[in-house]
């Protein structure tokens, strides 16, 4: 019992690691470049790769695992918007100042978000239009990401990156086998145990990456923290209802809907000149902890 406690505490940590290897490999490949559109175009597939192993070996791991996935891929924008963007508020000091991606980003989410409210309780096979309107995101960014010429790549820390991807396809199926047997010790629905702690976990590099990319603009930082918003909200869910009946609780449910009204104050931030997010992160975090007890 102790000996397996040991195993699943040792494969968390190299899930970590590997999640931060992910986008720090990458920040010193094109340490001289400026990557804005690489990172809303092709960042997201990678930065959600832990995702990605959870959602795929949660699906094959019975009903407990597919809950696993629903929450964790449901729960990663939530985390992002409100504990990654409180730390990240906390170092800046400031409110944020959006640009064209970054508004595309969010506006797309939005979208996503609603469609997946009409998908679940209206017509579930409107979830194809989530994926579709993802595609035409995809679309219109790699318009924008032809634009950049990247010259002076440095390849060899891009082991970095290559590592954290290894790592995250080894400790994947233990880390959703971990929170099934702990939704079972709390005697809590999967869905809502990795709706909060696999995202907290998956979310590294998400968390990281604009203290990673310290040095580069702010328009970079903020693309490294909500790019894989329209990803996360659309892809995942919109195949999980595709695929079969889709049950979500209403705390993960509220949850979307906080992210949402938090993508709002987001790009209302600039215009008021406030540093409204500071707040609301921390905000909506409680109040969603708050609702979750009742």
């Amino acid at each position: 019992m102790l000996l397996q406690v040991y195993l699943q505490v040792l494969a968390f940590a190299a899930f970590v690691t590997g999640c931060f290897f992910l986008s720090y490999g990458i920040d010193i490949s094109f340490e001289d470049q400026e990557i804005t559109h690489f990172i809303y175009l092709l960042f997201p597939f990678i930065t959600t790769f832990p995702e990605l192993t959870v959602f795929v070996y949660g699906l094959f791991s019975g009903r407990a695992g597919t809950e696993v996935a629903t929450g964790a891929v449901l729960g990663e924008p939530f985390i992002v918007m409100t504990a990654g963007l409180f730390a990240y508020k906390l170092w800046i000091k400031r409110p944020l100042k959006t640009d064209s991606g970054s508004n595309a980003s969010l506006i797309t989410f939005v979208l996503t978000s609603a469609l997946f409210f009409i998908s679940y309780y209206v017509f579930r096979y409107a979830s194809a239009l989530m994926i579709v309107l993802f595609i035409a995101y995809m679309y219109v960014t790699q318009k924008a990401f032809k634009k950049e010429k990247c010259q002076s790549i440095r390849k060899k820390p891009l082991a970095y990156t290559a590592a954290g991807l290894v790592l995250l396809s080894i400790t994947g199926k233990y880390v959703v086998d971990s929170t099934v047997y702990l939704a079972q010790l709390l005697n809590a629905q999967p869905s809502l145990i990795s709706f909060l702690i696999i995202p907290l976990i998956s979310s590294a590099p998400e968390i990281a990456a604009p203290f990673v990319f310290s040095k580069r603009k702010e328009k970079e930082q903020i693309a490294s923290l909500i790019a894989e918003l329209p990803l996360t909200m659309s892809i995942y869910p919109g195949l999980l209802m595709l695929l079969g009946s889709l049950s979500v609780p209403f705390p993960i449910l509220l949850g979307i809907a906080i992210t949402v009204l938090q993508s709002f104050i987001i790009m209302f931030e600039e215009k008021a000149g406030k540093n409204l997010t500071l707040f609301s992160s921390i905000l909506f975090l409680v109040l969603f902890i708050i609702a979750l007890k009742l």
